[in-house]
């Protein structure tokens, strides 16, 4: 026999919603522009992280390593100017969100 879900209190719900709705913005109102961005910076690499960081090994790293150099982001912007199909732009695109990501990744760790 399956065991029922616990039904919650509809007053209890909305009230910790109240609370919620106004705790956030109050904490945001309090950080400084450096704190909110180091906060943030720290939710992205705990977001990201368990996918890139520690769970993935030297070789597959070695294989899957995006080159971020200006040169490499430069030919990306020209080859996206020169395609010629849909399907050739779309994976240029993709290519291009991977560089910007990967730098913006190694920038929030220095």
């Amino acid at each position: 026999m399956p065991v029922s879900a616990k039904k919650k209190n509809p007053a209890a719900v909305a009230l910790g919603r109240k609370g919620g709705k106004k705790g956030g913005p109050a904490r945001a109102a309090r950080l400084t522009p450096e704190q909110r961005s180091e906060s943030a910076r720290r939710a992205v690499q705990a977001r990201w992280g368990k996918r890139i960081g520690k769970q993935v090994n030297e070789a597959t790293q070695a294989t899957t390593a995006v080159d971020t150099s200006k040169k490499a982001l430069h030919l990306c912007l020209h080859r996206i100017k020169q395609a010629e199909s849909q399907s050739e732009l779309r994976r240029l695109t993709q290519e291009l969100q991977r560089i910007v990501f990967h730098r913006q990744y190694q920038n929030a760790e220095d």
